[in-house]
């Protein structure tokens, strides 16, 4: 996980904690230490709200099936609050526009979740069904972005698709990807009409390689909506 931070640079999720990362000059500096007693766990998807808190989830590396992954909120100040725990695989996090709504998914299950979230506080809750998907027969959802509209913008996993659903639930665009294994959409471009999205190649055999000759790369989808803008750390 990735994310600009206010005071410059980068803030960089790794397998020990969180990190400030200058581009420039190479130097990372430890911010915080996370789940050290979970060495077999690591950071996966994160976003920051707002109000420049950083939310991560983290799941197990060796076995994407145990359970032993947590979700946390770290304030600017660098405190640590566990939100949640028992996830697989943590992904999908998103805010609406107006930053009432936290969207969030555990991969290995077959929804993502909706909550209610005070962007005063940085407190969520409630809790209901926002979206289902197949993960078996239509790929996991992944990383996630949103439009000025409200509209919740994801990918497939295993599914190679692009898919915007509305603020309603409903899947409004279906878009085939040329790989199997998209991880994360992100709006970018001089209009913010442009979605980059990264992909993965693991596990794929030399024949599916072959197909996919761009498996493992950062594709580019035209769209004609405004991407919402993300936020940085303000720690």
């Amino acid at each position: 996980m990735i994310a600009l931070r206010r005071k410059g640079g980068l803030v960089v999720a790794l397998e020990d904690g969180l990190y400030g990362f200058d581009p420039p000059s190479g130097r990372c500096e430890l911010l915080v230490p996370l789940e050290a007693e979970w060495p077999g766990n690591r950071p996966n998807d994160g976003k920051c709200d707002a109000a420049g808190r950083l939310w991560v989830g983290t799941m197990n590396m060796a076995d994407s099936s145990r359970p032993s992954g947590n979700f946390y909120r770290i304030d600017p100040d660098l405190r640590v609050t566990k939100i949640g725990e028992g996830f697989r695989v943590p992904n999908g996090l998103a805010w609406d526009p107006a930053d009432r709504v936290m969207y969030h998914t555990d991969s290995r299950t077959r929804h993502v979740m909706s909550y209610a979230f005070d962007p005063a506080t940085g407190e969520r809750s409630g809790g209901r069904e926002f979206f289902s998907f197949d993960r078996e027969r239509g790929g996991s959802v992944d990383g996630a972005a949103m439009d000025t509209e409200g509209g919740y913008w994801t990918v497939l996993y295993g599914g190679g698709k692009l898919i915007r659903v509305t603020p309603d639930g409903d899947l409004d665009r279906d878009i085939p990807l040329p790989v199997t294994q998209p991880t994360m959409p992100a709006f970018g471009g001089p209009h913010m009409k442009t979605i980059f999205i990264t992909s993965a190649s693991q596990k794929l055999g030399a024949d599916e390689l072959a197909s996919q000759p761009l498996a493992g790369g950062l594709l580019s989808v035209a769209v004609d909506v405004r991407g919402h803008d993300v936020h940085p750390f303000g720690g």
